[in-house]
């Protein structure tokens, strides 16, 4: 391949015939799960995933952002920022020049500014997520990754504790259909690897985050708070005008039941903290 390589460096239009897909939506989504179902519905023998270049099941250039340790630098990574790392990458396609490339990120801007910097064709198709998952399997996905931490890289486990060990969590295997237009015969089982990124780390070890407070509705008293708000009423009814018990027992009963405890207070005082426990009874309902 070294005779090919020099030419790509004088005719770098070379290694840049090979038509480029995209798959795109936001993070936590669901994309490298399903770069591989993509890849072979669009026959990409390349996917561009997070710094790294894979060809089949193999890394065979590049650097994983899930590696670095902080959130600034894995960004820089995914969208190869350092020249070291694209002329590694570069090279990388160039020693196999046919072969279609998927490049996954998080918008359309990004994927086409990882297609400018590598040399690429302009994205012939992009894909968003939404066209390829469920929204079931995107909630899914969310929660998986705000809970749990969990990201996927598209390639073996053996790939990962070869390069990056320490970020490794566990290995799946799916069953990936023939897509249309080629013999059921050639579905195929791949293996995708789960794994902790390094940048977060400290988030995991805070652990979750405190629960939220329920707030009751105003105007909705406790069922504990029910005796307490009873007796107030009661007390404040027996010695308050008409008005007042109208006052206090307003949000359950309205100005019509308000106006008749008041009439009960004046009338026949025994009965005031009848009205009043009635009022009382129909607000913490």
């Amino acid at each position: 391949m070294k005779p090919f390589l020099d030419l790509t460096r004088r005719f770098p239009w070379l290694a840049r015939r090979r038509r480029v897909f995209a798959l795109v939506g936001r993070s936590g989504t669901g994309k490298s799960f399903k770069a591989r179902q993509v890849a072979r519905r669009f026959r990409a023998e390349f996917i561009i995933d997070d710094g790294l270049l894979i060809r089949g099941q193999k890394i065979i250039a590049g650097k994983s952002a899930k590696r670095e340790k902080g959130i600034l630098t894995a960004i820089k990574t995914a969208v190869f920022a350092n020249a070291a790392h694209i002329e590694e990458v570069r090279l990388g396609m160039a020693a196999h020049p046919a072969g279609r490339v998927l490049i996954i990120g998080t918008s359309r801007k990004m994927v086409n500014r990882i297609a400018r910097t590598l040399d690429l064709l302009p994205i012939h198709r992009t894909v968003t997520i939404e066209e390829v998952s469920t929204r079931a399997e995107i909630a899914l996905a969310l929660r998986i990754r705000a809970e749990q931490g969990k990201h996927i890289i598209p390639v073996p486990g053996v790939e990962i504790k070869r390069n990056y060990p320490h970020i490794f969590f566990e290995s799946v295997k799916i069953l990936l259909k023939s897509p249309k237009g080629l013999r059921k015969s050639e579905a195929e089982i791949v293996e995708k690897t789960v794994v902790r990124p390094e940048y977060g780390k400290a988030r995991r070890e805070a652990g979750p985050s405190a629960p939220a407070v329920a707030v009751a509705p105003a105007g909705v008293a406790s069922a504990a708070a029910a005796p307490a708000a009873t007796s107030a009423t009661g007390s404040a009814t027996g010695s308050a005008t008409g008005s007042a018990t109208g006052s206090a027992t307003g949000s359950a009963t309205g100005s019509a039941a308000g106006s008749a405890a008041g009439s009960a207070a004046k009338d026949a005082p025994g009965t005031a903290s009848t009205v009043a426990r009635a009022g009382s009874g129909a607000r913490a309902g």
